[in-house]
């Protein structure tokens, strides 16, 4: 096929870019997509498509693409955005070829094509999946509920036929029971509500150290009570990601209180965080333990929803962290072995990618 009838032919926003930064054509798709004319795109720095504090940044991607240039698509994985002439901001999948020598120079072809309607449809697969998963999850719930209430129970009967002027030394066990099946009924109820909760996602720069302090500041001192040596190793170094704080926050204070509850005994957790050597614009984020770690056989499920391997445990943190680390477009994995310990890695991408 001819190339000018690829071009106006092509299903994706093409917009042709030369090595100094400049659009030198437009497809009439694309115009469209960002609402400029041709004539208002052309001989225009392509930083103009591009939301205005990433500016810098999309200039050093662009330089450093020209030095190794490959077709390839761009950001993979990652969340990029685009900007209309209206200052609105879009999400974006942008494909780029590189194509050397033509008679303008070195060129890329960047295609691009609007995903917010696909996002729209995957948030509500999502959903959709969450409501059929609280169906399944009633019957569980009701069960795990169902054990506290009724040793509260008992311990409250016992309490109210105990004999006058008894004393409160001997009270003090049922009393301590009570509280503690209260505690992990009201644990279930919130980790229950939290999967039905249509909560919106508050996204922010989120400096992913500041992040794991935070954690620390909330756990630290109750997992060095129960002898849990914390070591932390951060990059400072590290770049911002863009994501939803609590919910993220949620995910490290799973993964703490997992290591806990493995080693009652007392161990060593290590923490850290840095840039993946084999994938670039990516960090991670490590909660490694010593503990005695998982069997082979479970390691697979333990993100599936209701399992458990915790005698007071609901099967709901595992599911809904990895569910939490898809909705930042990350990944959680988990790595075990017998009697050597457990390490979960996050992998988020850096929020200075997010651009087209």
């Amino acid at each position: 096929m001819p190339y000018e009838e690829y071009f106006k032919a092509a299903s994706e926003g093409l917009i042709i870019v030369g090595r100094r930064g400049l659009i030198l054509e437009a497809h009439s798709k694309a115009e469209r997509l960002f609402g400029y004319s041709q004539e208002e795109l052309v001989g225009q720095p392509v930083e103009l498509l591009v939301p205005a504090q990433l500016h810098e940044r999309h200039q050093k991607h662009l330089r450093d693409y020209f030095s190794a240039p490959r077709t390839r698509a761009m950001g993979s994985g990652l969340s990029l955005a685009a900007r209309r002439k209206d200052g609105s901001e879009f999400p974006v999948e942008i494909g780029l070829t590189y194509a050397p020598g033509t008679s303008r120079g070195d060129l890329v072809v960047a295609a691009v094509t609007d995903i917010t309607e696909r996002l729209a449809l995957e948030r509500e697969a999502r959903k959709a999946e969450t409501i059929t998963s609280l169906g399944t999850l009633a019957a569980g719930i009701a069960h795990d509920l169902n054990n506290p209430l009724q040793v509260i129970r008992s311990r409250a009967e016992l309490l109210l036929e105990s004999p006058e002027g008894t004393p409160a030394s001997e009270m003090r066990e049922d009393h301590a029971t009570i509280q503690r099946q209260a505690q992990r009924a009201s644990r279930i109820i919130e980790e229950f509500l939290e999967l039905s909760r249509d909560r919106e996602k508050v996204l922010a720069p989120i400096d992913i150290n500041g992040l794991v302090e935070r954690a620390l500041q909330l756990i630290g001192e109750q997992m060095r009570r129960s002898g849990i040596n914390l070591d932390t190793r951060l990059d400072r170094s590290l770049p911002e990601i863009s994501g939803d704080g609590v919910a993220l926050e949620r995910v490290l204070i799973n993964l703490l209180t997992n290591a806990h509850d493995a080693m009652p005994q007392g161990g060593n957790v290590t923490i850290a965080t840095g840039l993946l050597a084999d994938e670039q614009h990516w960090q991670h984020l490590t909660v490694a333990d010593n503990g005695p770690g998982i069997h082979p056989d479970n390691v697979r499920k333990v993100f599936d929803l209701l399992y458990t391997t915790k005698s007071g445990g609901t099967g709901l943190g595992l599911w809904l962290s990895r569910r939490i680390i898809q909705e930042h477009n990350g990944r959680i994995d988990v790595l075990s072995e017998l009697g050597k310990g457990t390490t979960f890695t996050i992998r988020l991408p850096a929020r200075e990618s997010s651009c087209f």
